[in-house]
């Protein structure tokens, strides 16, 4: 017959062993614990790195994803060529508009070269292809209505396309002292869409320069028309003596 202390020997000895264990996988969750924090600690910060910090760069993510969501729109690469040019990546804003002309060749992507031209500094350049923007929007346009027409029906969009290059020609003109073709380019723009008060009050500008204040007036007053109000227009008619 066994003794109490036989007996008690193999649980003592059962007892000490589930001790060290228990205590060995409570270590290793607590290691495991800290591994994981540590680690989601790093993505995060790695996460805050790489995210967007401007409106311009979430602009330039949106784009980016829009861009790979549906490739087969046109108008997703022009948004992303923008966005590109907007963060100063002209190089694969000029990759964009290329990939965007494959899927369809609208004006925009020649408006989008032109103003790549210009963000670089190549004036010369930009100003020949804002010309060749104008032309494809002219060429673009007259297609479309030629399409409504042989459907029987009348098309009444606006050519845009035109408006924007013509404006953004009428600009870089200005900023080179070319302002009598400035004009021009500015009437352009001002024939298509007749309620630009911001546009009337640039070509106002550009005719006060030019010493026609009749014309400057009459141009600042039209600003007012659609805009009452408006600061710039006012201060306009003062500068030509006609301010209220």
């Amino acid at each position: 017959m066994s003794d109490s202390s036989s007996q008690g020997g193999p649980a003592s000895r059962r007892g000490p062993l589930f001790d060290q264990r228990f205590l060995g996988m409570a270590v290793m969750a607590v290691i495991i614990v800290i591994l994981v924090a540590v680690a989601t600690i790093i993505l995060y910060g790695l996460g805050l790195t790489s995210a967007p910090r401007t409106e311009q760069e979430h602009s330039l993510a949106t784009a980016e994803a829009a861009t790979q969501e549906q490739p087969a729109q046109a108008q997703s690469w022009i948004n992303l060529a923008y966005a590109y040019i907007d963060v100063n990546r002209y190089g694969d804003a000029a990759k964009a508009s290329a990939s965007g002309r494959k899927v369809e060749d609208k004006p925009a992507f020649s408006l989008i070269d032109a103003t790549i031209l210009e963000k670089q500094g190549k004036t010369s350049e930009a100003l020949a292809a804002y010309g060749t923007a104008m032309t494809a929007a002219k060429t673009h346009y007259a297609q479309l209505v030629k399409q409504a027409n042989d459907a029987g029906a009348k098309y009444e969009e606006l050519n845009e396309d035109l408006v924007e290059a013509a404006i953004s020609r009428a600009r870089l003109e200005v900023k080179l002292g070319r302002k009598e073709d400035a004009l021009a380019d500015y009437d352009v723009a001002l024939k298509i869409d007749t309620q630009m008060s911001d546009i009337f009050v640039e070509r106002g500008d550009v005719k006060a320069a030019l010493g026609d204040k009749a014309g400057a007036r009459t141009d600042y007053e039209a600003a007012l028309l659609y805009v009452p109000g408006m600061p710039e227009a006012k201060k306009g008619l003062t500068k030509v003596g006609a301010g209220q």
